[in-house]
Protein backbone atom coordinates (compact mmCIF):
# COMPACT_ATOMS: atom_id res chain seq x y z
CA UNK A 1 0.00 0.00 0.00
CA UNK A 2 1.12 3.57 -0.70
CA UNK A 3 3.03 5.38 2.06
CA UNK A 4 0.46 8.16 1.65
CA UNK A 5 -2.06 6.12 3.64
CA UNK A 6 -2.08 5.24 7.32
CA UNK A 7 -5.55 3.67 6.95
CA UNK A 8 -6.25 0.42 5.17
CA UNK A 9 -9.86 -0.77 5.64
CA UNK A 10 -12.62 1.30 4.04
CA UNK A 11 -16.40 0.97 3.87
CA UNK A 12 -18.12 2.79 0.99
CA UNK A 13 -21.91 3.03 1.04
CA UNK A 14 -23.81 3.37 -2.22
CA UNK A 15 -20.79 1.74 -3.79
CA UNK A 16 -22.24 -0.33 -6.62
CA UNK A 17 -22.24 2.45 -9.23
CA UNK A 18 -21.61 6.14 -9.85
CA UNK A 19 -19.63 8.08 -7.26
CA UNK A 20 -19.43 5.17 -4.86
CA UNK A 21 -17.97 2.82 -7.45
CA UNK A 22 -15.36 5.40 -8.47
CA UNK A 23 -14.44 6.01 -4.83
CA UNK A 24 -14.13 2.29 -4.10
CA UNK A 25 -11.98 1.81 -7.21
CA UNK A 26 -9.67 4.68 -6.28
CA UNK A 27 -9.18 3.53 -2.70
CA UNK A 28 -8.55 -0.05 -3.82
CA UNK A 29 -6.09 1.27 -6.40
CA UNK A 30 -4.22 2.91 -3.51
CA UNK A 31 -3.96 -0.47 -1.82
CA UNK A 32 -6.79 -0.27 0.71
CA UNK A 33 -9.14 -3.14 1.41
CA UNK A 34 -12.66 -1.97 0.58
CA UNK A 35 -16.17 -3.09 1.48
CA UNK A 36 -18.74 -2.00 -1.10
CA UNK A 37 -22.19 -1.61 0.45
CA UNK A 38 -25.30 -1.05 -1.65
CA UNK A 39 -29.02 -1.80 -1.47
CA UNK A 40 -28.44 -3.70 -4.73
CA UNK A 41 -26.65 -6.66 -3.17
CA UNK A 42 -25.89 -8.34 -6.49
CA UNK A 43 -24.55 -5.06 -7.85
CA UNK A 44 -22.36 -4.58 -4.77
CA UNK A 45 -20.83 -8.03 -5.18
CA UNK A 46 -20.32 -7.60 -8.93
CA UNK A 47 -18.66 -4.22 -8.44
CA UNK A 48 -16.46 -5.60 -5.68
CA UNK A 49 -15.34 -8.53 -7.84
CA UNK A 50 -14.60 -6.23 -10.77
CA UNK A 51 -12.57 -3.77 -8.68
CA UNK A 52 -10.66 -6.56 -6.97
CA UNK A 53 -9.74 -8.03 -10.36
CA UNK A 54 -8.61 -4.62 -11.61
CA UNK A 55 -6.55 -3.63 -8.58
CA UNK A 56 -5.51 -6.82 -6.83
CA UNK A 57 -6.78 -5.41 -3.53
CA UNK A 58 -9.26 -7.28 -1.33
CA UNK A 59 -12.73 -5.88 -2.13
CA UNK A 60 -15.96 -7.24 -0.67
CA UNK A 61 -19.58 -6.60 -1.58
CA UNK A 62 -22.53 -6.60 0.82
CA UNK A 63 -26.20 -5.74 0.48
CA UNK A 64 -27.26 -2.81 2.67
CA UNK A 65 -30.22 -0.44 2.59
CA UNK A 66 -28.90 2.43 4.71
CA UNK A 67 -32.44 3.49 5.62
CA UNK A 68 -32.74 0.24 7.61
CA UNK A 69 -30.79 0.45 10.89
CA UNK A 70 -30.66 -3.30 11.26
CA UNK A 71 -29.18 -3.77 7.80
CA UNK A 72 -26.57 -1.09 8.47
CA UNK A 73 -25.41 -2.74 11.69
CA UNK A 74 -25.28 -6.17 10.05
CA UNK A 75 -23.44 -4.98 6.92
CA UNK A 76 -20.81 -3.06 8.88
CA UNK A 77 -20.24 -6.08 11.11
CA UNK A 78 -19.80 -8.24 8.00
CA UNK A 79 -17.39 -5.70 6.52
CA UNK A 80 -15.37 -5.55 9.73
CA UNK A 81 -15.15 -9.33 9.84
CA UNK A 82 -14.03 -9.52 6.21
CA UNK A 83 -11.39 -6.80 6.57
CA UNK A 84 -10.41 -7.42 10.20
CA UNK A 85 -11.76 -4.01 11.24
CA UNK A 86 -12.80 -0.65 9.80
CA UNK A 87 -10.69 2.51 9.88
CA UNK A 88 -12.32 4.47 7.04
CA UNK A 89 -15.98 5.28 6.36
CA UNK A 90 -17.23 6.93 3.18
CA UNK A 91 -20.88 7.95 3.57
CA UNK A 92 -21.99 8.22 -0.04
CA UNK A 93 -25.39 6.50 -0.46
CA UNK A 94 -28.06 8.89 -1.70
CA UNK A 95 -31.35 9.20 -3.57
CA UNK A 96 -33.49 11.98 -5.01
CA UNK A 97 -37.26 12.52 -5.01
CA UNK A 98 -37.53 15.91 -6.67
CA UNK A 99 -40.73 18.00 -6.57
CA UNK A 100 -41.63 21.55 -5.62
CA UNK A 101 -42.12 21.50 -1.87
CA UNK A 102 -45.90 21.90 -1.92
CA UNK A 103 -46.11 18.75 -4.05
CA UNK A 104 -43.80 16.62 -1.89
CA UNK A 105 -45.51 13.57 -0.46
CA UNK A 106 -44.75 12.32 3.04
CA UNK A 107 -42.87 9.43 1.43
CA UNK A 108 -40.84 11.80 -0.78
CA UNK A 109 -39.65 13.60 2.34
CA UNK A 110 -39.22 10.60 4.61
CA UNK A 111 -37.27 8.44 2.15
CA UNK A 112 -34.78 11.15 1.17
CA UNK A 113 -34.12 12.08 4.80
CA UNK A 114 -33.88 8.40 5.78
CA UNK A 115 -31.25 7.60 3.14
CA UNK A 116 -29.34 10.86 2.68
CA UNK A 117 -29.15 12.02 6.29
CA UNK A 118 -30.17 9.34 8.78
CA UNK A 119 -28.46 6.66 6.70
CA UNK A 120 -25.20 8.61 6.71
CA UNK A 121 -25.45 8.99 10.49
CA UNK A 122 -26.26 5.31 10.98
CA UNK A 123 -23.18 4.37 8.98
CA UNK A 124 -21.02 6.59 11.16
CA UNK A 125 -22.55 5.13 14.29
CA UNK A 126 -22.05 1.58 13.02
CA UNK A 127 -18.40 2.27 12.13
CA UNK A 128 -17.65 4.09 15.39
CA UNK A 129 -16.67 1.09 17.55
CA UNK A 130 -13.86 0.29 15.13
CA UNK A 131 -12.95 3.90 14.34
CA UNK A 132 -12.49 4.66 18.04
CA UNK A 133 -10.13 1.75 18.58
CA UNK A 134 -8.26 1.31 15.27
CA UNK A 135 -6.84 4.86 14.98
CA UNK A 136 -5.85 6.71 12.94
CA UNK A 137 -9.11 6.85 11.02
CA UNK A 138 -10.81 8.74 8.23
CA UNK A 139 -14.44 9.66 7.63
CA UNK A 140 -15.61 11.40 4.45
CA UNK A 141 -19.30 12.24 4.06
CA UNK A 142 -20.76 13.23 0.70
CA UNK A 143 -22.97 16.34 0.77
CA UNK A 144 -23.89 18.39 -2.33
CA UNK A 145 -23.47 21.79 -3.93
CA UNK A 146 -27.18 22.38 -3.35
CA UNK A 147 -26.56 22.46 0.39
CA UNK A 148 -24.62 25.64 -0.33
CA UNK A 149 -26.38 27.15 -3.34
CA UNK A 150 -29.93 25.80 -3.12
CA UNK A 151 -32.02 24.53 -6.04
CA UNK A 152 -35.64 24.51 -7.09
CA UNK A 153 -37.60 21.36 -6.39
CA UNK A 154 -35.11 19.78 -4.02
CA UNK A 155 -36.12 20.93 -0.55
CA UNK A 156 -35.95 17.41 0.87
CA UNK A 157 -32.58 16.69 -0.73
CA UNK A 158 -31.14 20.06 0.29
CA UNK A 159 -32.28 19.64 3.90
CA UNK A 160 -30.65 16.21 4.05
CA UNK A 161 -27.39 17.30 2.46
CA UNK A 162 -27.19 20.39 4.68
CA UNK A 163 -27.64 18.04 7.61
CA UNK A 164 -24.64 16.05 6.42
CA UNK A 165 -22.54 19.21 6.79
CA UNK A 166 -23.67 19.33 10.42
CA UNK A 167 -22.67 15.71 10.90
CA UNK A 168 -19.20 16.51 9.59
CA UNK A 169 -18.65 19.35 12.04
CA UNK A 170 -20.05 17.52 15.04
CA UNK A 171 -18.28 14.30 14.11
CA UNK A 172 -14.95 16.07 13.70
CA UNK A 173 -15.15 17.34 17.28
CA UNK A 174 -16.33 14.06 18.77
CA UNK A 175 -13.83 11.78 17.02
CA UNK A 176 -10.72 13.98 17.11
CA UNK A 177 -9.53 12.51 20.39
CA UNK A 178 -9.40 9.10 18.71
CA UNK A 179 -7.18 10.47 15.90
CA UNK A 180 -10.07 10.21 13.43
CA UNK A 181 -10.61 13.04 10.95
CA UNK A 182 -14.10 13.78 9.64
CA UNK A 183 -14.55 15.80 6.46
CA UNK A 184 -17.17 16.34 3.80
CA UNK A 185 -17.33 16.92 0.07
CA UNK A 186 -19.92 19.01 -1.76
CA UNK A 187 -19.91 17.75 -5.35
CA UNK A 188 -21.24 19.95 -8.10
CA UNK A 189 -22.88 18.50 -11.19
CA UNK A 190 -21.34 15.07 -11.67
CA UNK A 191 -22.26 12.71 -14.50
CA UNK A 192 -23.70 9.64 -12.77
CA UNK A 193 -26.73 7.38 -13.22
CA UNK A 194 -28.57 9.75 -10.85
CA UNK A 195 -28.14 12.68 -13.26
CA UNK A 196 -28.61 10.72 -16.50
CA UNK A 197 -32.34 11.47 -16.58
CA UNK A 198 -31.80 15.20 -17.16
CA UNK A 199 -33.22 16.71 -20.33
CA UNK A 200 -30.78 17.91 -22.98
CA UNK A 201 -31.82 21.51 -22.31
CA UNK A 202 -31.24 21.22 -18.56
CA UNK A 203 -27.87 19.55 -19.14
CA UNK A 204 -26.71 22.28 -21.53
CA UNK A 205 -27.87 25.02 -19.16
CA UNK A 206 -25.87 23.43 -16.36
CA UNK A 207 -22.75 23.23 -18.53
CA UNK A 208 -22.92 26.87 -19.62
CA UNK A 209 -23.19 27.99 -15.99
CA UNK A 210 -20.00 26.16 -14.99
CA UNK A 211 -16.82 28.28 -15.20
CA UNK A 212 -14.77 25.23 -16.23
CA UNK A 213 -17.33 24.45 -18.93
CA UNK A 214 -17.72 20.75 -18.25
CA UNK A 215 -19.51 18.27 -16.07
CA UNK A 216 -17.64 16.69 -13.23
CA UNK A 217 -16.77 13.01 -13.43
CA UNK A 218 -17.01 10.47 -10.61
CA UNK A 219 -13.22 10.29 -10.68
CA UNK A 220 -13.05 13.96 -9.68
CA UNK A 221 -14.85 13.14 -6.45
CA UNK A 222 -12.86 9.95 -5.94
CA UNK A 223 -9.65 11.96 -6.14
CA UNK A 224 -10.89 14.35 -3.47
CA UNK A 225 -11.87 11.44 -1.23
CA UNK A 226 -8.45 9.85 -1.74
CA UNK A 227 -6.77 13.08 -0.64
CA UNK A 228 -8.91 13.40 2.50
CA UNK A 229 -8.13 9.79 3.40
CA UNK A 230 -4.38 10.24 2.90
CA UNK A 231 -1.68 11.31 5.33
CA UNK A 232 -1.49 14.58 3.36
CA UNK A 233 -4.80 15.50 5.03
CA UNK A 234 -3.94 14.28 8.53
CA UNK A 235 -4.37 17.82 9.95
CA UNK A 236 -7.58 18.53 8.03
CA UNK A 237 -10.83 17.87 9.89
CA UNK A 238 -14.28 19.41 10.02
CA UNK A 239 -13.74 20.78 6.51
CA UNK A 240 -16.21 20.82 3.63
CA UNK A 241 -14.41 20.58 0.29
CA UNK A 242 -16.27 22.00 -2.70
CA UNK A 243 -15.62 20.04 -5.90
CA UNK A 244 -17.85 21.80 -8.39
CA UNK A 245 -15.81 23.43 -11.16
CA UNK A 246 -16.52 26.87 -9.73
CA UNK A 247 -20.33 26.65 -9.91
CA UNK A 248 -20.70 27.97 -6.36
CA UNK A 249 -17.90 30.09 -4.92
Amino acid sequence: MSDRYSVSKAVVTGGAQGLGEAIALRLASEGLSVAVLDRNADGARATADRISSQTGSPVFGFGCDVSDRGQVKEAFAQAAEAMDGIDTYIGNAGITRDRMFHKLTDDDWDQVIAVNLTGVFEGLRAAAPWLRTEGPGRVVLISSIVAKAGNLGQMNYIAAKAGVVGLVRAGALELARFNVTVNGIRPGFIETPMTAAMTKEAYEATMTSNPLGRAGQPEDIAGAVAYLCSTDASFVTGHILDVNGGMAL
